[in-house]
């Protein structure tokens, strides 16, 4: 049992949705908070809410919150902070979280006792501070696309901004052969990862981990060039992030990017196109999008996969 303070946030309703992810990031990943989310009220007002063990600091908070106000010409809003009642938050919030069947995968948190369907590829996820227990769109758009590609197993795979590196263990139960590496620029979520890897019965020798800000880690970038690289991030840092991705992808590489507004997928398509790449596969999940891209060197691919997708 443990109290949380509940710390939220309103913005006016003509914010945008990624400018509101900006929003909820200093949050989950600056000010370290056990959970966060946001979502519209009844007036379509946004509202975000972060839960906290222990009182933030507020100075802090609003320092980090400063340059996104100025960003969107508004007076900076008073946060607001309320005691939550003492409860079992983290039994309430896994039993929030059934088992999934996404293809081949079952994505279950250590609080399901049930076997796994047989011939599955099971993932045991606690997410915890990380972001990634396999239930958003993104995600599961991610694991969608791993399955549909083709052709001989990959040896190198990259998970960037891994989370609780769903990604990086599903490559692995997918090609139980190839050296995985799982990158991520929070120390919190390589620390969820090394757990995460451990509960799945991953030797570390075969799913490496690392701190890096992009490819910074000498042995994110002595990896390269990847068979496969994953980056389920925002569409804003995919897209500056394009010149720096693109050159450690393989010649006739997979490049599956996540984290995508609907609307927002022109854009990202457009900026690695830039780079070179095409796009060969456009899942789309409820208001978010999938791009599976390939070097245009890569040649022709079938069309593997329709349902909730939109091929380019």
């Amino acid at each position: 049992m443990s109290q949380l303070l509940c710390l939220s946030l309103d913005l006016p309703a003509r914010i945008t949705e990624p400018d509101v992810a900006e929003f909820e990031m200093v949050f989950s990943e600056l000010l370290d908070s056990a959970a966060v989310s946001y979502q519209r009220n009844g007036a379509g007002e946004w509202v975000i809410e972060a839960l906290f063990h222990d009182q933030p600091d507020l100075s802090v908070a609003n320092a980090l919150l400063a340059p996104l106000f100025e960003k969107q010409v508004l007076a900076p809003v008073p946060l607001n902070i309320t005691d939550l009642p003492e409860r079992d938050w983290l039994a309430e919030n896994r039993a929030a979280f059934p088992p999934r069947k996404i293809g081949r995968f079952w994505v279950y948190g250590s609080h399901i006792k049930q076997a796994p369907p047989a011939g599955s590829l099971p993932l045991l996820v606690d997410a915890a501070l990380a972001f990634g227990s396999g239930t958003h769109p993104t995600t599961e758009g991610c694991l969608r696309a791993l399955q549909m590609i083709p052709g001989t197993p990959p040896r190198r795979v990259l998970d960037m901004g891994c989370g609780s590196a769903i990604l990086a263990m599903a490559a692995h139960r997918n090609w139980p052969a190839a050296m995985i590496t799982a990158a991520d620029n929070d120390p919190v979520a390589i620390r969820v990862t090394a757990t995460n890897r451990r509960l799945n019965h991953i030797a570390p020798a075969t799913m490496h981990l690392a701190v890096s800000h992009g490819f910074a880690s000498r042995y994110v970038r002595q990896s390269a060039p990847y068979d496969v690289m994953f980056a389920n991030i925002l569409a804003r840092p995919l897209m500056r992030m394009a010149p720096d991705l693109c050159p450690h992808l393989a010649r006739r590489g997979w490049l599956i990017l996540s984290g995508i507004l609907n609307e927002q997928a022109l854009a990202v398509r457009n900026a690695y196109q830039a780079q070179k790449l095409r796009c060969w596969q456009q899942i789309r999940i409820g208001e978010w999008t999938t791009l599976v891209m390939r070097p245009a060197s890569a040649g022709s691919i079938p069309y593997l996969w329709s349902g909730r997708c939109q091929k380019s």
